[in-house]
């Protein structure tokens, strides 16, 4: 469904489980801008959860700090991400989290990370009719 992230050669996945350091398993993301989405295993299904981007460009055309592993191991509705995740996992009875980051501004790519989530958000909701279900709102 999501055939332009493929242009993004800077990219990768990493799995998050109960017991797990949020800031370990996501110690390889870049500080980079990038989008992302997460996808959730469990009960023997997969399915994509969440659609988010990191790095808001500036009128000037200098990305703000809040890149991708620091928004990781911040805060998401006023609690740590990490104790988000654990709930998660623990009210929707999650195996784990399947992480998965494409870097969408760098020397080979200059996409804004809000544009390509624009895209990927569009093309979701063509298919699904809604938006996956921990986007609150686009």
């Amino acid at each position: 469904m999501f055939d332009q992230l493929k242009k993004y050669k800077n990219n990768g996945h990493f799995f998050f489980k109960k017991g797990d350091h949020l800031s370990k398993v996501s110690a390889a993301v870049p500080e980079l801008p990038e989008v992302y989405y997460i996808l959730r295993l469990a009960k023997g299904k997969v399915d994509l959860v969440y659609i988010g981007m990191s790095g808001s460009m500036l009128q000037n055309g200098q990305f703000k700090s809040q890149l991708l592993k620091k928004l990781l191991n911040n805060i998401q509705g006023g609690v740590k991400r990490q104790l988000f995740f654990e709930n998660k996992i623990a009210l929707e009875e999650i195996d784990a989290l399947d992480i998965y980051w494409y870097v969408t501004f760098d020397k080979n790519n200059q996409d804004l990370p809000a544009y390509v989530e624009g895209q990927l958000m569009q093309d979701y909701f063509r298919v699904h009719g809604t938006l996956p279900v921990w986007n609150k709102d686009f």
